[in-house]
């Protein structure tokens, strides 16, 4: 087991090596949850670290324990097109072993060097191309889970179709470690594309950016994601994947679509596929500096958001295909405009902690939805130990 003082990013504050626990495996994780269950012990869990900045302020911790030590694949399986890995696998590290049997996972990150599977999974911040093969949610057909006392549950398995136990995956994902410590999770994972575009359009106005994206979307042409953004212009970002034979026939058919409304002022074209989803990455950089704004709203109505979005001063990304809209800027104020009058309630992935004091970042919740989590957390945490404060409701 790990205390060495450099794995404590500043966020830490004051805490002393001693306090930053870093286990090696599970069932170093294990006693470290049960001695700090008998010292009533207040926990920060996090993996790379790389968004903390997400979640409520929560209430002052007592140690912070990190699993970016639990780092192994412990299984792979490419002709089952199946892996299992431990919650500190880097995004970096798990793209790498796939890509070795010419396979994948969607995973779109800002800092796939230091972001963890787990952590991932803990925030449920999937990317765009969840619009082509779904989000890392639907990814999981297994988990585990170290409870507040150290006791460890599982569900699932290593079968694409397992539905053994209760659904705890969907408990699990996004709920930033409030009902407990992920320790495993098992993967599908996909074959990669033959090959990759970044198609790239440059529209002088947001609205003709939004019909030139729908029109991509509502065809039968299944891009990888769809992107708007105001990156020098109005321009959408589509990722195509396809067999090398069909690639681009393809590219020339999105291209045609998106141009029947209006033509564009340019039209760009990058063999790197990652490149079409770059606004994204740059959107949910929570060790940006950013204020970052994310708001449900279903692709026929982000165009007024659109709109509203005044100039430079704040940058924008609306996945189309997720129906979500990121908004960036260096200040609160810069976003409070464009959100009036808006119905979704917006989730504040990143704010100054200032800021943060005395409101819930994720938003309302109705009442039936409030009392769930609720007597979720009583049941698996009674002490509020795990991440305390963090989470919807500051729980």
């Amino acid at each position: 087991m790990s205390s060495d003082s450099k794995l404590a990013p500043p966020v830490f504050g004051n805490l002393s090596p001693e306090q930053i626990i870093a286990p090696e495996s599970v069932d170093e994780l294990s006693e470290c949850l049960r001695q700090a269950q008998n010292d009533r012990a207040r926990l920060l869990v996090a993996g790379g670290a790389t968004r903390l900045a997400f979640g409520n302020s929560g209430s002052a911790f007592d140690r912070v324990l990190l699993t970016r030590g639990l780092n192994r694949v412990i299984h792979y399986e490419p002709d089952d097109m199946t892996m299992a890995v431990e919650p500190g696998c880097t995004i970096e590290q798990i793209t790498n072993v796939l890509a070795e049997h010419g396979q994948f996972v969607a995973l779109d990150v800002a800092h796939p060097e230091t972001a963890t599977i787990g952590g991932s999974f803990a925030t449920g911040m999937s990317g765009p191309r969840r619009l082509g093969g779904g989000s890392l949610k639907d990814w999981v057909i297994g988990i585990e889970v170290a409870g507040v006392d150290g006791a460890i549950a599982k569900a699932g398995g290593m079968v694409v179709k397992n539905v053994t136990g209760y659904d705890m995956m969907h408990l699990h994902y996004g709920a930033l470690g409030a009902f407990g410590v992920v320790t495993r999770l098992n993967l599908k994972v996909f074959p990669q594309p033959g090959a990759s575009r970044s198609v790239i359009f440059t529209f002088e106005q947001s609205v003709a950016a939004h019909a030139a994206a729908i029109a991509i979307l509502r065809s039968q042409l299944q891009p990888a994601s769809i992107l708007i953004a105001n990156d020098d212009g109005w321009k959408v970002y589509a990722r195509i994947d396809a067999p090398p034979t069909a690639i681009e026939r393809l590219v020339e058919r999105v291209i045609s679509t998106a141009s029947e409304f209006e033509t564009p002022q340019d039209v760009a074209i990058d063999e790197d596929g990652s490149v079409a989803v770059q606004p994204f990455v740059r959107a949910v950089d929570l060790q940006s500096g950013q204020v970052v704004v994310r708001l449900p709203i279903v692709a026929t109505r982000q165009v007024a958001l659109l709109d509203a979005v005044p100039g430079d001063d704040v940058n924008v990304c609306a996945d189309i295909g997720s129906g979500l809209v990121y908004l960036s800027a260096k200040t609160k104020a810069s976003i409070a405009p464009v959100l009036e009058g808006q119905d979704s309630p917006p989730t504040w992935l990143s704010l100054p902690v200032a800021e943060r004091q005395g409101i819930d970042v994720f938003g309302p919740m109705a009442t039936p939805a409030a009392d769930v989590v609720r007597r979720l957390k009583a049941s698996f945490d009674p002490d509020g130990m795990l991440n305390p404060g963090r989470f919807v409701l500051g729980l």
